[in-house]
């Protein structure tokens, strides 16, 4: 069997699938790990891409992460260092070496960290992640949702300041938070240790293949410009012709788009019906993107209005909420976006229509890329799309730990609504 590889010429499509991912608000500035990606892959090699059933059940391995300001980290960049100190800080404890490195989460800069990290150690990169998106808090994870232990978590700071963290996970979270403001701003995190025989049910699989390959559908749309992607010599789900689009994983039909299902409570902007052939450049990559995703679109226009929240949320979040208003060209409805760092609920005309665990994104119109509230001004056009989350996050525990309540919002999701 032929293993995936990452290479430095899937840097591109990994970071615009990061930025997809990353709900908008979580993926900005984040280009800087990009060129550091680049220039560690060509020193290395490229990383060997496997899924968790690919491994020894036994092997070691750990999710690797960072957390804190991303400005910062382009600030002060990685020395590529860390990694090796968070796999030995983790060895002294158990004993033994790692053997595998799987991500946090696919997605924003913490879609890079874990292949900069497989590379520097020479270790293969675990096809999964614990989020399918980003959460704010680093034990808003599908490992912890299985049980896995966050701790022992290792931590190393843009100083080097290295310290292994023996406690419960909203206590790890916390201390963790205060060192990172004292050492730099940001910090690369090992957690989450375990075997991978483990991972079966504890992780999201086949994230990072889908964070490439939606990378790559964003990049052939982009550099199309106006023609279609198909003209320029872009791979889209069309073309593609073969399972590997989507980043099947085992046991899933060709043609489903992982683990999505759009269903209720939100509509399909891609009905048979409508007119795609000679449609704007931005429909286009909306209908590609559904069938890559299963996202929906809940409208698309002008940006009316940016500013503080009049929202805050109960529990103690980094970052400062924010609200923005679309007003639908369609529908002439207002949709009105609720942030606290990640793009948490989406109202139309007051009527709650999407929210966390889904993913909240918006695409602007004209550069047919990603973007966020801090990337807006007023009168800018965007569509607002919504991704649905793994199906465990619509469990009881996972609505508890990453559903609208869990920011504060005493709101219940549509898709319990719906039921």
């Amino acid at each position: 069997m032929t293993r995936s590889r990452i290479t430095v010429a899937d840097v591109p499509a990994l970071l615009a699938g990061a930025e997809f991912f990353s709900t908008s608000a979580a993926g900005e500035g984040i280009e800087f790990a990009g060129f550091w990606l680049e220039d560690i892959l060509a020193q290395t090699g490229p990383v060997e891409l496997v899924t968790a059933d690919e491994l020894d059940p036994d092997t070691f391995c750990a999710a690797v992460g960072a957390m804190g300001s991303t400005i910062a980290m382009a600030e002060l960049p990685p020395s590529g260092q860390e990694p090796v100190l968070l796999a030995r800080s983790l060895a002294e404890r158990f004993g033994g070496p790692l053997g595998a490195v799987m991500p946090l989460n696919a997605a924003s800069v913490n879609a890079l960290n874990p292949v900069a990290a497989a590379a520097l150690l020479g270790l293969p990169l675990i096809d999964c992640d614990g989020m399918g998106r980003v959460f704010p808090l680093i034990h808003q994870t599908t490992y912890e949702l299985a049980g896995l232990s966050l701790s022992p978590l290792a931590i190393v700071s843009a100083g080097h300041d290295s310290l292994l963290l023996d406690t419960g996970s909203v206590r790890a979270e916390h201390i963790a938070r205060s060192i990172a403001q004292a050492a730099g701003g940001w910090l690369l995190c090992a957690m989450y240790p375990t075997r991978a025989g483990r991972l079966g049910e504890a992780a999201i699989h086949g994230s990072v293949s889908r964070t490439l390959e939606v990378g790559r559908l964003l990049s052939g749309h982009a550099s199309a410009g106006g023609r279609t992607p198909e003209s320029a010599g872009a791979r889209t789900p069309d073309s593609a012709g073969d399972s590997s689009w989507s980043g099947l994983t085992p046991g899933q039909a060709d043609g489903d788009p992982l683990w999505f299902s759009p269903g209720p409570p939100y509509g399909h902007p891609g009905d048979d019906g409508w007119p795609w052939r000679g449609a704007p450049p931005h429909e286009r990559l909306l209908r590609d993107l559904a069938k890559a995703t299963g996202a929906t679109s809940l409208g698309g226009g002008r940006v009316v209005e940016i500013g503080p929240s009049v929202r805050q949320a109960g529990t103690v979040y980094p970052g400062n909420p924010m609200g923005m208003v679309v007003h639908d060209h369609d529908s002439g409805r207002l949709i009105r976006l609720e942030a606290h760092n990640e793009l948490v609920l989406a109202l139309a005309d007051g009527a709650l229509t999407a929210a966390v665990p889904d993913l909240l994104c918006l695409l602007d119109r004209g550069t047919l890329r990603m973007t966020g509230p801090e990337r807006l001004t007023v009168g800018d056009q965007v569509d607002v799309l919504c991704v649905p989350a793994a199906p465990v996050w619509h469990s009881g525990p996972g609505l508890g730990l990453g559903g609208p309540g869990a920011f504060g919002f005493p709101l219940r999701h549509p898709r319990q609504e719906s039921r």
